[in-house]
C-alpha cells in the first residue's frame, strides 16, 4: 500500500530523474518509520510501565530508538541529494552509506544497554501485570512491524540502499523480539515463571547480532563489491555487437551511491578498424551517460595481430607455470601495440594455496617473458580463483 501511494505522489512530480527518483522514494520510506515507531515507542512504553515489564519497555525505548535512527537516515537521504562540487567532485551519494554505519552503530549499542536493563530483571523479578491490552498492543506491534519489515525491503530493491536494507533486517529483528516479548508475558501469566528477564536478554543478543550484520554489510559496500548483475548486463548491451571491437576489457563501475556511477572500460580492436573504434568509443560514452548520468571512460586498445605469436607465447607461458603448480590457469591472454613496444596482458587465476606467492609468481612470469623480448611489457591482473 505505502509503494502505491509513493507512486502516486511521484507521478506529480514530472522529468525526474533515477537517480532523484530513488531519493524520493528513500526519504519517503524514512518518514513513515519516524512516524510508526514513535507510535509504537510510545505506545509500548505505557504498556511496559503498566505491566512492569522490563521486556516490553526495552522493546519500546528499541522502538524510539529506531525512530531516532530513521530520523538520521532521512538526514542521510537529505545530503545525498547535493550534487558534485570542488570539494567532492563525485557527489554526496556515499554519505548515505556513512548514515548507514551510525545506524547500524545505535542498534548494537542499544542492544548492549537491553542486556543490562535484562540482568537486572533477572536479579530482581518484578511482577508483571497481566491484561488483555498488553497482549492486543504487542500482537499489533509484530503485525506493524512485520509490515514495515516488508514495505522496507521493497524500498531497498527500488533504491539499492544499504541504510534502507539495514532498516528491513531491524524490523524484522524487532518482530522477532516483540514475539518474545509475548510469549515471556503469557507464560508468566499461566505458569507464574518470571521469564521476563531471560527474554530480554534473547531480545537484545537478537538485537546486537542485528546490528553487527547491518555493520558489516555496510562496510563491505564500502569497501568495494562485485557490481550487481542487471547493472553489468545493461553495460554489456550497450557496448556490444559494435563494428570494429573484437574485445571488450577492464570494465570497472565505480558506485558513489544512489545511482551515480563512474565507468571506466577499454574496447579493443585492430589499427585497420580505428576510425570504426574512434566511433563505436564516443557512441558508448554517450549512451551510458544517457542511461545512467554517468561520468564514462573509453578507452582505445589496438591488438597485434599475429596470432602465431600470441599462440607461442601463451604455450611457452603455461609451461612455465608448470613448476608452481597445474592449478594456475591463463584467462584472456591479448596483445596490445604499445608504440614501439608490445603489451602481454592476461589474467592469472591462482589457487588460495599460491595467494602468500602470487607476487613472486608475478614477478618471475615478468622477467621470463622479457627474456624472450626487451620489447615486450607486461600488465597481469591476479585473480584468485576457487572451484
Amino acid at each position: 500500500m505505502l509503494l502505491q501511494l509513493s507512486k502516486l505522489h511521484l507521478k506529480k512530480k514530472e522529468n525526474m530523474s533515477e537517480s532523484s527518483m530513488k531519493r524520493a522514494y528513500a526519504s519517503f520510506s524514512s518518514i513513515v518509520g519516524i512516524a510508526l515507531n514513535l507510535l509504537l515507542g510510545l505506545t509500548k512504553i505505557g504498556v511496559g510501565f503498566f505491566s512492569c515489564s522490563v521486556a516490553i519497555l526495552a522493546d519500546g525505548f528499541n522502538n524510539l530508538s529506531d525512530a531516532a535512527i530513521s530520523f538520521l537516515t532521512l538526514l542521510g537521504f537529505q545530503i545525498a541529494r547535493y550534487g558534485r562540487g570542488k570539494t567532492h567532485p563525485f557527489g554526496h551519494g556515499r554519505f548515505e552509506w556513512i548514515m548507514a554505519i551510525f545506524t547500524s552503530l545505535a542498534v548494537v549499542l542499544m542492544g548492549e544497554k537491553l542486556v543490562q536493563a535484562s540482568f537486572q530483571s533477572i536479579a530482581n523479578p518484578a511482577e508483571l501485570q497481566f491484561s488483555l491490552a498488553v497482549v492486543i498492543v504487542l500482537l499489533l506491534s509484530i503485525l506493524l512491524k512485520g509490515y514495515m519489515y516488508f514495505y522496507n525491503r521493497q524500498f531497498a530493491k527500488i533504491t539499492n540502499s544499504e541504510t534502507l536494507k539495514a532498516t528491513a533486517t531491524d524490523c524484522l529483528s524487532d518482530a522477532v523480539a516483540t514475539g518474545a516479548v509475548l510469549i515471556s508475558t503469557l507464560v508468566a501469566y499461566l505458569t507464574e515463571w518470571q521469564i521476563d528477564g531471560y527474554c530480554g536478554v534473547l531480545v537484545s543478543g537478537f538485537i546486537i547480532i542485528t546490528g553487527v550484520k547491518s555493520l558489516w554489510e555496510v562496510l563491505g559496500r564500502i569497501m568495494g563489491r562485485v557490481t550487481e548483475q542487471s547493472v553489468l548486463d545493461e553495460i554489456w548491451q550497450i557496448c556490444q555487437d559494435r563494428p570494429g571491437i573484437i574485445a571488450i576489457e577492464n570494465m570497472m563501475v565505480h558506485d558513489y551511491g544512489f545511482g551515480y556511477f563512474v565507468i571506466s572500460l577499454e574496447i579493443e580492436g585492430y589499427r585497420q578498424n580505428s576510425g570504426q573504434l574512434y566511433t563505436a568509443s564516443r557512441e558508448i560514452s554517450y549512451a551510458l551517460y544517457e542511461r545512467f548520468r554517468c561520468d564514462c571512460f573509453v578507452q582505445v586498445a589496438y591488438l597485434v595481430d599475429d596470432n602465431l605469436l600470441a599462440l607461442n607465447l601463451q604455450n611457452k607461458l603455461a609451461e612455465f607455470l608448470q613448476n608452481y603448480s597445474d592449478k594456475i590457469k591463463i584467462n584472456r591472454f591479448r596483445l596490445i601495440e604499445s608504440g614501439s613496444y608490445t603489451t602481454i596482458a592476461f589474467d592469472l587465476l591462482y589457487p588460495a594455496e599460491l595467494q602468500k606467492n602470487e607476487e613472486f609468481i608475478c614477478q618471475e612470469i615478468e622477467k621470463k617473458l622479457k627474456e624472450e623480448n626487451s620489447q615486450y611489457r607486461v600488465m597481469i591482473k591476479s585473480i584468485l580463483w576457487r572451484k
